[in-house]
């Protein structure tokens, strides 16, 4: 069967766009999960593309199970784990675990949960004699994130003030003391793989030539760190099909940066843009209303989405 036949003109537009850089805008309700998996399909069954030369990001470990799954569906057959579908985290994990070598820890390093990571600011503070009534630990371990989300080690932090100069110097006690344990926290999965594919170039190629195409899911939600990493990975082939909508964005909170979708056309020059805008979940009235609201927000590329569902 073609399965193709089942698209909508974008979508098999999107599904069968030669390799380079893609910025597909989808906007809600217009069938990307499938232009996702069949996009991974068509790479390997018509593009002939192995499946380890094939990177696909998502943000939940359901949708890449999910993902997974409909490829294996698709293809009629199993991909195992030749193909590299998983979170930021679990792909971070994979490759640090490969090159743990460049690593302050070893490969069996062990990953700290919530609670951990919060008794250890915890511990710090006490040691340091710091009031955590005025420095409450959870308060210090969000800045402490989203420092590391920016990319940034204890000795880039900002030191205008008293507090960013507390901060800085809990984060450098409370890296020390993960590194001690041979542990690392969430975010310092994707720190340390953006580091060690800056400082080391040959190990940036490897994974670059590797990774023919890369495609990265609700690309609106990716932070700054993130970003770095898929640019990076996707350094050598500039295949990189990301799939978002900057409307869609509900992560700001933590650290998530819609503008990375504007960014991706200045980053990648050339990329083919496609906007998904029909519509398979609602009727026209609804989406005529909701865009009524959206059309206000600033930066953003317009999209004229439809339904056949009538009005």
């Amino acid at each position: 069967m073609n399965h193709l036949q089942n698209l909508n003109p974008a979508q098999y537009e999107a599904v069968t766009a030669p390799a380079g850089p893609v910025l597909v805008l989808a906007g809600p309700g217009s069938g990307k999960t499938r232009v996702l998996t069949q996009r991974v399909a068509y790479l390997i069954r018509d593009m002939n593309i192995r499946p380890y030369q094939i990177l696909a990001v998502t943000f939940t470990n359901k949708a890449a199970n999910e993902m997974r799954s409909r490829v294996e569906d698709l293809l009629g057959e199993t991909v195992g784990g030749s193909l590299w579908i998983g979170t930021f985290h679990s792909i971070c994990g994979r490759i640090l675990r490969r090159e743990a070598e460049h690593l302050p820890v070893n490969n069996n390093f062990v990953i700290m949960d919530a609670d951990d990571q919060l008794s250890i600011i915890k511990r710090i503070l006490k040691e340091l004699n710091i009031d955590d009534k005025v420095y409450r630990p959870q308060s210090v371990h969000s800045e402490i994130s989203n420092a590391k989300n920016n990319l940034l080690l204890p000795k880039n932090m900002p030191r205008g003030d008293y507090r960013t100069e507390v901060i800085a110097r809990v984060y450098e006690k409370y890296q020390e003391a993960l590194v001690q344990s041979n542990a690392v926290d969430f975010d310092d999965m994707l720190l340390y793989t953006d580091q060690l594919l800056q400082n080391h170039p040959e190990i940036r190629e490897s994974y670059g030539k590797r990774f023919e195409m890369i495609l990265v899911d609700e690309f609106q939600d990716t932070n700054a760190a993130q970003y770095q990493l898929l640019r990076k990975l996707a350094s050598v082939n500039h295949s990189i099909f990301a799939v978002g909508d900057e409307d869609q964005s509900i992560y700001r909170w933590r650290g998530a940066d819609y503008r990375n979708v504007l960014q991706f056309e200045k980053d990648f020059p050339g990329c083919k843009k496609i906007l998904l805008e029909q519509n398979y979940r609602s009727t026209q009235n609804i989406l005529d209303a909701a865009r009524a609201v959206i059309d206000n927000n600033r930066n953003r590329t317009p999209k004229a989405l439809f339904s056949d569902r009538g009005r």
